[in-house]
């Protein structure tokens, strides 16, 4: 077995309460240099064999589930550290490149680095040299920033010095929440890399009231996600533990709540990226010309639509209005409308090194600071903006330099402007709770952007790639236990057309009617019509005039070829829309199916009569027509699709079998040759067709004759 296959079946030996079996593999993985692993492992196996003693001697053991969670929890962390090593040498991604290079700084100690950067930074905060000294010590604090992150992200598990230490800066008020941001950002990259209770118990430590709102938002946000990532090994008593005194300070559930919705919510990213990329933008574009022309002749401000009527007409003829409220209503349900938009300006050095993906904005980092002339209105802007995620606040600062000066201008004097004028509302505005919900939903953003845009994103395990059902996480199934906070996730996973998902959380649900509706939309948009027939029969039962119900009861009989039973949905579903002729071309197309030709047409002339304008009866009824025999009327509706329709190959194919019954053997071949100017692809459609056309009364005879006259035509061309 290779290194992976060990590791899967270590998984499945500890899954399986096979700790025998997970202890030799575990063995055989070891290599001779890996004597502190060894150890570990010796002493994990003293203590299996004292649980296993205890166990025989019939004492009651109330703490042995705790202790079997324990000893799995070693013997993962065990066998993520062999998986570790035996890449280390030579495993091409960032993050094995990170560990060779600290591993070659022997002498350097994460508590050491997080010392010298509270000395840099009260230096800096008492500082009185030159402006260049200033950056000299302003850039030794970022460098510092940049090797912590790397040391805690590369850093699995983590000793007890090196988590004291951790606690220490976190704890320290003296140290902005930049920094403990950044930290919460690698505890968090780190567990999704590898699975480590005490790094996970950290970020739930951090999670707690008494930090700072951004942090305890970063770290929500991070645990959730590796909870979902490793949902069996975060199942353990000293993680539940912490997680009950989160719940009893009254704020976990909500929050963990808003996380999730922003998760599910990245799902409209793409859509919105797609819906900008490939219709607002080109559209815009195309408008471009006339709406310079206009605002040239006219003089109007193009930012105020009442005075512009010309405009406004404009963009509503061209859909545009209509597009751009569509992408306002998903903003307002918590889309992301800046991805797009900030997308294309992530190639900025500054988003080379990994750590910058997770600091929150600060205009006095030197990249930013130069960038925006230390304007005070713009910093404050771009600082207090709620709506917008750090990397988009620094991708933002870094292209203002690069503007031409005469809209650099202008948009500093319309943002100070605005700062002065008071329109600037930040979270500095907000209650603690909208403040807690706006940061979450920024450090979702924002790490959405690391996943999707990281120059080197494709190395890592991306969490959005699949949706998280709370449900499935044992840790964090208490906190939807309640019926409403289920169905709330799964409407939402619904109306994002996350099917799957929903179905998981609606089907732990006691079922209503809407819910039994709901699951057959889901089964019936994920192809599984057999269940969804059964879901909507319940729904039926509950309510057997939903006409709702009764079309899709219809749809998916008939989908499943059982054209009686469908028929017998839409005949009470006439009778509920007498007047439908929807209704009554399906009635049609069943009746045709059962071959009941007289009782097709019937139905097809009913659907003609109720909607005149409508031409979705033409091709039905000439068909049919020709089945029947009735080639007269046959021949008066393909003169109609001829010249009220653009004709398909089919109805070229089927003319031409219309002819042929007729004995028009000429015009027959003419409409063959249209219907393909490949006469093998002709031939087999014909061949397809015979017992159609020998109901028709056709002589089929007679169809070689017609292909070889037509392959002759072809070759004298």
């Amino acid at each position: 077995m290779n290194t992976y296959e060990y590791k899967e079946a270590v998984e499945r030996a500890v899954s399986a309460g096979n700790f025998h079996e997970a202890f030799r593999l575990l063995r055989v993985m070891l290599s001779a240099d890996s004597w502190r692993l060894r150890a570990d492992l010796d002493a994990a196996e003293e203590d299996y064999s004292r649980i296993i003693d205890y166990a025989l001697s019939g004492a009651p053991d109330p703490g042995r589930g705790e202790q079997i969670s324990a000893l799995a929890t070693r013997l993962y962390s065990i066998l993520d550290m062999l998986l570790r090593e035996s890449l280390v040498a030579d495993h091409s991604s960032l993050y094995f490149n990170v560990v060779r290079t600290l591993r070659l700084r022997r002498g350097e100690q994460l508590g050491a680095l997080l010392d010298d950067y509270k000395t840099a930074r009260h230096t800096l905060g008492s500082f009185f040299g030159t402006k260049a000294n200033a950056e000299e010590q302003r850039r030794r604090i970022e460098e510092l920033e940049e090797r912590i992150f790397d040391r805690i992200w590369t850093t699995t598990p983590l000793t007890f010095d090196e988590i004291a230490a951790i606690r220490s800066i976190m704890g320290d008020e003296t140290v902005g929440d930049g920094v403990k941001s950044m930290i919460v950002g690698a505890l968090t990259m780190s567990l999704l890399q590898f699975f480590s209770e005490p790094s996970l118990r950290l970020l739930l430590e951090f999670a707690d009231l008494a930090g700072s709102l951004e942090v305890r938002a970063r770290a929500t946000v991070g645990a959730v996600l590796v909870m979902a990532r490793w949902p069996k090994r975060s199942n353990t008593p000293a993680v539940a533990s912490l997680i009950q005194a989160l719940r009893d300070l009254g704020s976990w559930q909500q929050n963990v709540e808003n996380v999730m919705m922003q998760i599910i919510r990245t799902a409209d990213v793409e859509t919105i990226a797609a819906t900008m990329r490939d219709e607002i933008i080109p559209q815009v574009m195309k408008l471009r010309p006339d709406l310079e022309r206009h605002i040239k002749e006219s003089g109007f401000d193009p930012a105020d639509m009442e005075a512009n009527p010309e405009w406004e007409e404009m963009l509503n003829k061209s859909g545009l209005t209509d597009r751009l409220r569509k992408l306002s209503e998903m903003t307002e349900a918590g889309g992301d409308l800046f991805y797009p938009m900030f997308s294309m300006l992530k190639t900025y050095p500054f988003f080379s090194h990994i750590s910058h993906w997770f600091l929150p904005f600060d205009p006095a980092r030197l990249e930013v600071s130069k960038a925006l002339g230390h304007d005070a209105a713009l910093e404050l802007m771009l600082e207090e903006s709620p709506i917008m995620c750090g990397s988009d606040k620094y991708s933002f600062a870094l292209s203002v330099n690069h503007l031409p000066e005469v809209q650099k201008q202008m948009l500093m004097g319309q943002i100070s402007e605005a700062a002065m004028n008071g329109r600037i509302i930040g979270t500095s505005g907000m209650n603690p709770d909208e403040a807690l919900s706006a940061a979450i939903t920024a450090y979702v953003h924002d790490l959405y952007r690391f996943f999707k845009l990281f120059r080197r994103c494709g190395e890592f395990s991306n969490p959005f790639d699949s949706l998280i059902n709370p449900v499935g996480i044992p840790a964090l199934k208490q906190d939807f236990r309640e019926p409403g906070k289920v169905r709330l996730l799964g409407e939402l996973y619904f109306k994002h057309k996350h099917f799957n998902e929903a179905l998981a959380l609606f089907r732990s649900l006691e079922p209503d009617l809407e819910l039994h509706q709901k699951m057959g939309h889901a089964l019936q948009r994920l192809g599984r019509l057999d269940e969804a027939l059964v879901e909507y029969e319940r729904a039926e039962m509950l309510a057997p005039d939903s006409e709702w119900t009764l079309k899709r009861l219809a749809q998916i009989s008939k989908a499943l070829g059982r054209h009686r039973k469908a028929l017998e949905y839409f005949a009470r579903l006439e009778k509920i829309q007498p007047d439908s002729a929807a209704v009554a071309l399906q009635m049609g197309h069943c009746y045709l199916e059962l071959n009941e030709l007289r009782e097709a047409l019937h139905y097809y002339y009913k659907a003609e009569l109720l909607d005149e304008k409508s031409t979705k009866a033409l091709r039905p009824i000439a068909w049919s027509a020709f089945l029947n025999r009735d080639f007269e009327t046959s021949e008066r509706y393909f003169r109609r699709i001829l010249s009220e329709l653009t004709p398909t190959p089919a109805d070229y194919l089927n003319m031409g079998h219309l002819a042929l019954a007729q004995g028009n053997i000429r015009e027959a071949m003419n409409f063959y040759s249209l219907n393909s100017p490949d006469t093998e692809l002709l031939a087999a459609s014909l061949t397809e067709d015979l017992p159609l056309l020998e109901r028709a009364g056709v002589d089929t005879s007679i169809i070689p004759l017609v292909l070889d006259s037509i392959r002759y035509k072809n070759d004298s061309k």
